[in-house]
């Protein structure tokens, strides 16, 4: 079966790369196709350094740096191009994407006018803060298979009148990448980072909150981080997701890390970010991986503002209004040892991490007929 597999940016990749490892292993031949923050050989180093496995990768589009509305258009009619052209040329049995990104919109309608049955993993989430939240759910609705992380995101899809038996409750992929993984001693994050770490250590990523009216980007980042060195002996910061409102980021970012060396600012940790996050002390900021993926590794989180909003949490996240001193109270709270020794015994809510082998068996199965009715739910 060959399985077209969308890998736009890291936020796709680190979940994605253990659905990837299953799909081959159970006999598909997977083709990533990228086009936004990843070039081709890129994207194939970067698969080969974790899966230590070659794959075919098709470029879509050529990678940006800096995100505005216009870019964002100018990308996707790239990618609408790049992917006609392959679609002409390259016939595939499944498409396999990820979540609620923007650059989905002009992936998925295409694979879904050729008729290649569309397997939409982590839909069904609430997200209120970005604009990804309409996206999940449009992609909903050209999905073929969902294989969703939790129960209420199961009762979500057949709210929107999704058969039962389209919908799979697998959990979150990127949970897998910790199942066995232990914590790094300060020596071996001093070499991930490139110098010394002090306790207490924060992981901090913080994304533009795309649907927040009146959003002021660049000053919630700066007191977010204000807040963190403050509270915090080192703290590491990777960049920003590929959205309106990056490049405000990256200057607060690049600006605090000039003038204080407690703050490391790295692009991305790639392969090495599941041992940082289980290694810290402490996620701060809003990114999903606090939410979704801390809890595996019982490490507390604090999450900032409207950008996750609505979206289930396991008790070892902290939820924190935007501006210094709210972050700094949020902190306080979860750098407390007792709420440590608490979120070091809390169940995911997202899953076991054994996710990657339902989802590939859910791709690698029979699909459902084309026609798709819709299930009427009343009360």
């Amino acid at each position: 079966m060959k399985v077209a597999v969308f890998v736009g940016t890291r936020a796709d990749l680190g979940p994605l790369l253990p659905v990837v490892r299953a799909l081959v292993g159970a006999g598909a031949e997977p083709t990533l196709l990228t086009g936004v923050a990843f070039d081709a050989q890129g994207l194939v180093d970067l698969v080969m350094a974790e899966l230590d496995m070659p794959l075919p990768v098709e470029q879509l589009a050529t990678p940006v740096e800096a995100v505005t509305s216009v870019v964002q258009r100018e990308q996707g009619r790239a990618i609408t191009a790049g992917l006609a052209d392959l679609l002409d040329r390259t016939s595939f049995d499944r498409l396999v994407v990820l979540g609620d990104r923007w650059e989905l919109l002009f992936v998925v309608p295409q694979f879904f006018l050729a008729e290649v049955p569309i397997v939409h993993l982590h839909g069904g989430e609430v997200t209120e803060g970005v604009i990804d939240e309409r996206v999940r759910h449009a992609v909903t609705k050209l999905a073929d298979l969902h294989c969703v992380a939790s129960r209420d995101a199961a009762d979500r899809l057949r709210q929107m009148g999704e058969q039962d038996d389209r919908v799979h409750v697998t959990g979150a992929p990127g949970l897998d990448r910790f199942v066995g993984l232990d914590r790094a001693d300060d020596d071996a994050l001093a070499d991930l980072v490139g110098r010394p770490v002090v306790r207490p250590l924060a992981l901090f990523t913080y994304h533009p909150p795309t649907a927040v009216p009146a959003a002021q980007t660049r000053r919630w980042a700066s007191e977010a981080l204000e807040a963190t060195l403050a509270a915090c002996g080192t703290v590491v910061a990777t960049h920003p997701g590929f959205d309106v409102g990056r490049e405000e980021i990256l200057g607060a970012l690049n600006e605090v890390a000039a003038a204080d060396e407690s703050l490391i600012v790295i692009e991305s940790l790639g392969r090495g970010y599941p041992r940082m996050l289980a290694s810290c002390d402490v996620v701060v900021g809003n990114s999903s991986s606090g939410v979704i993926e801390a809890a595996s590794v019982g490490v507390p989180a604090v999450d900032i503002g409207e950008r996750q909003r609505g979206r289930l949490r396991g008790d070892n996240v902290v939820w924190s209004a935007e501006g210094a001193e709210a972050v700094r109270a949020a902190l306080a709270t979860a750098l407390d040892p007792e709420f440590g020794e608490r979120a070091r015994g809390v169940a995911n809510p997202y899953g076991d991490g054994t996710a990657a082998q339902r989802i590939a068996a859910v791709v690698l199965a029979d699909a459902p007929p084309r026609a798709k009715p819709f299930v009427d739910v009343r009360s």
